[in-house]
Order: structure tokens, then sequence, then C-alpha cells
């Protein structure tokens, strides 16, 4: 059919390329010491996994703390209809909500663990809670003020309910032992969760709470890279590299919240009070690999000594790149050879497209996930390329920690597309502290890291393993991770 397709085009003077035959789907990038956050159910099980969570109490801390590691609180974030942010997109792009959209990533890891989950409202503060059902009771964990509450004979994690008919299960709860390990870590008072609790309101079930909805809709966190494009997710942020509007998204309260976890806070403390992070898509295909070539869809055009060229009339050459992570602003670049050429771009799938100048900053993209990009050519397009600034929540990716980490990479598909290797980098730097055993702050302090190390691997077959050793007696500080496409 491909064939017969291609004949019947080429009869009335039109060559279409075959998209699909140089590009990889879900190109993820694992280790055995991290979560991988592509889905709620793979979430669920490696945290269960590596938290070694036997009772459902256990399990819903796991997932608690889960939250809590991932996720700041500073403002609900927000995007141009019709797109919205559900629990995977919060995750894996944001990193940050309030209240209630804290909540409803939580409570959708609860929910798809099996367990009913309900919202409750107070009044004084102002505050939304979740309150989640196993073993026959409701239970209270709250990842926003990071505070849950042991029964006194510490049979299970305590409701609302209880709480405001007793309220020394707040008041005593770190004297005796009962209360989160970050307890209150922000600056929140007990005395607030009395007064909350005392206040409370059941609202019951909602498809979501604020900006965040119960779950993603249209948005998938696997990625999808083209022969001859990289992305570079960084730990660290550029300045105004935010894609929402407004102030800088950053944690208000600081570095309270991990700085006296003695779990979160060694990985976290390097990069100061957390805020939004950066990376770099590239896109840069050579013209005479046929694996470049074969996912940019020709009109009229053809690759010929590495160029291609119109012929039969106006050529253009289509490329379509869609992310998982949202696109802050880009710069496409292209060089015609002979005759005229123009860049388009669309940020609806084609349905509308706007002119871009060539090596000019293009801020239509931002706050998108797809991106097409176009160039129009009466005779001959030498060079096309693209290099856009996206945002990421470094806290969702998967990070190394001092030892063996075991590295793993899958794609689709299995095997690879023919001429085309996979490329993964990791950029990090080793860090001592004088005697990690008697350390109660992470702050950064007192740290020396040693110089930048890059570990490359380039990867022909699939699934692929393997090992990175990272010296040093405190984890060492994140720089990037680069996943690469390329011809070979």
């Amino acid at each position: 059919m491909q064939c017969r397709l291609s004949w019947l085009a080429a009869g009335v003077g039109l060559w279409i390329g075959a998209p699909g035959f140089g590009a990889v789907d879900a190109f993820k990038v694992t280790t055995d010491q991290t979560i991988d956050p592509s889905s709620l159910e793979q979430i669920i099980a490696q945290v269960f996994a590596r938290a070694k969570a036997q009772n459902n109490d256990q399990k819903a801390i796991a997932l608690y703390e889960y939250v809590h590691h991932t996720l700041f609180h500073w403002a609900y974030p927000t995007e141009p209809a019709p797109q919205t942010i559900g629990p995977l997109k919060a995750i894996n792009v944001y990193g940050w909500s309030l209240c209630g959209g804290q909540h409803t990533v939580l409570k959708a890891l609860y929910e798809t663990a099996g367990w009913p989950c309900r919202y409750v409202g107070w009044s004084s503060p102002a505050h939304t809670t979740i309150e989640v059902n196993y073993d026959g009771r409701w239970h209270y964990l709250d990842v926003f003020l990071k505070c849950y509450f042991w029964a006194k004979d510490r049979s299970h994690l305590a409701s609302q309910e209880e709480l405001a008919a007793d309220p020394t299960l707040v008041l005593d709860a770190v004297k005796h032992g009962r209360a989160a390990r970050e307890h209150l870590c922000c600056g929140d008072r007990p005395e607030d969760v009395i007064s909350g609790v005392r206040s409370r309101r059941v609202v019951g079930d909602s498809k979501g709470w604020g900006s965040v909805t119960w779950r993603d809709q249209g948005y998938s966190p696997l990625l999808r890279l083209p022969s001859g494009a990289s992305l570079r997710l960084d730990w660290g942020a550029e300045p105004g590299g935010f894609a929402v509007r407004g102030k800088p998204p950053q944690h208000s309260c600081g570095i309270k919240d991990f700085r006296a976890d003695p779990v979160f806070g060694p990985v976290a403390e390097h990069y100061g009070p957390r805020n939004w992070s950066n990376g770099r898509l590239i896109y840069a295909p050579d013209f005479n690999r046929s694996a470049d070539v074969a996912e940019l869809e020709l009109t009229h055009a053809e690759a010929r000594a590495g160029q291609l060229v119109a012929r039969g009339g106006l050529g253009s050459a289509l490329i379509k790149l869609p992310l998982p992570y949202v696109y802050v602003q880009a710069v496409p670049t292209a060089k015609f050879s002979g005759g005229e050429g123009r860049l388009l771009l669309s940020v609806d799938a084609g349905k509308t497209w706007s002119a871009c100048s060539s090596g000019q900053t293009n801020t239509a993209v931002r706050q998108r996930y797809e991106l097409w990009l176009k160039a129009e050519f009466t005779v001959a397009l030498a060079e096309l390329k693209l290099e856009a600034l996206v945002e990421h929540n470094r806290c969702a990716l998967p990070y190394l920690v001092v030892g063996t980490n075991r590295v793993s990479v899958s794609a689709q598909p299995d095997p690879l597309p023919e001429g085309v290797a996979l490329l993964v980098r990791y950029g990090y730097q080793e860090a001592t502290v004088p005697d990690p055993t008697k350390r109660t702050r992470w702050d950064g302090a007192g740290i020396t890291y040693g110089p930048p190390k890059i570990v490359a691997q380039e990867i022909t077959r699939l699934p692929a393993q393997f090992d990175i050793v990272v010296a040093g007696n405190t984890p060492p500080k994140m720089l990037f991770l680069e996943r690469a496409v390329k011809a070979r």
C-alpha cells in the first residue's frame, strides 16, 4: 500500500516522505533508584517497591512522600484553553501547585491504587484537603501542610474527625513519635490544623480542584524524538525561562521543606529553593542521512546531495515536534540555496500558520506542547534547525545517587529503525561533606563538589542497561540528562 501511495503521488507531480521511519516513541531513561513518572500505575508500583511498604498505612505514607518530594507549593498552574493540567502533567512539567492541586495529584494516586477519596474543605484557615479510605476507615494525610497523625495506639493513621475530637493527637504528635517525618516543615502550626479540622466540611468527590483536573486529558509524558533531534533536560533554571505568565514560580518557603528531611534533603539541596527547570530541544537534520529525512513530510521535494531540492513547483518540508514538556520559546533557522524560501510555524496542528524569521526568537510556542515547523522553497533547502527552550520539573527526573546506578533505556519501535541509534548522556558532579552522619540540615552548606562528569552511552539494541558508579558521600549535584536520536 505504501508503494502504491508513493507511485500515485509521483503521478501527479507530488512526492511525499514517509514520516515515522526516522523517529522513536516512548524514549525512556529510568534508574533502579528512582521513580518512573510515565503513568500513575507505574508511580504506584515503584513507590510501593522502593518504600518496601507492607500494609496500607505504609503505602499511603509512601505515596504522600512521593508527592511531597515531587511538588512544591506556590500557585495553581494554568494553561490556555482547551489545554488542561492533570496529575501527570503537574508532576512532569510544572512541579508545583496550591493545596487543592497537590491534593488532586495525591487523590489520583490513591484512587488508582484502588482507594476511595474525598475532598474536605476548611474555612478556618481556608484550605483544601483530602481523606483516603482503606481498611474500613478514613485517613488524613496533608501533602501541602506536610502532616499526618497516628492514633495513640499507632494502629492507624487518624481521620480529621478523630483529630477534631481529640486535639492531643495533633499537639502531642511530635513528642510521642506519631507525626510525619517532615512534620509541618514549612512553618504551619499544630493549632491551625486543629482549627481547620474543626471547621471542616466534606465536599466529596470532584473532577479535580482549581486548575488541576482529576486525570490528564490529551497529554502523555512519553517522549517522541525524530532522528536528528536531542533533548537535554537541565537541573538548573534559566532566568525568565518559565512558561506561565506572571511571577517566577518558586517555593515561597525557601528550602524549609527539605532541609529537615534526611531522605529528600541531600538530593534537593544543591539547587536552592525549589523552582522551575529548563531544557533544550535541538533539531538539526542532516539531509545526507536517510533516517533524518524519513521523518520529514516532503511535498514537491526530494533529498539530493545533502539538500532538499524542489521539484515540479514550490517545495516544502514539514517536521512535527511534540513534547511532553512545555515549550517556552523557539528559534527556527533555515538556509536556502538559490531562489526564495520562508519558514512557517503552527502551534495548533496545522490549522493556522504564521511566518517566522530565521534566527529570531519566537514566543508563539509558549505553553504549547506541539510545534510544527515548515520550510517552503523554490529551489533548495540547504539547512533546517530549531532550538527551543522547554520547562520541566527536575524533581521528577531520574537522578543519580552515591554508589552503583543501573540505568535502563527503552523506546518504540523495538528493534530500532534501521540506521538509527540512541544517545543517552548524564552530567553530574560528585559531592562530599565532612561527616554525613552528623548532618542535621541539608541547605547546601559545607559541600565540596568535584569536576563535572559526563557519562555517554550509544544504544543500538533495546532494551538496554548500563551502570553509572558515583563516588562521594552525599548525593551528587545533577547537571543534565540528554536523550538524542541520531542516524548512523
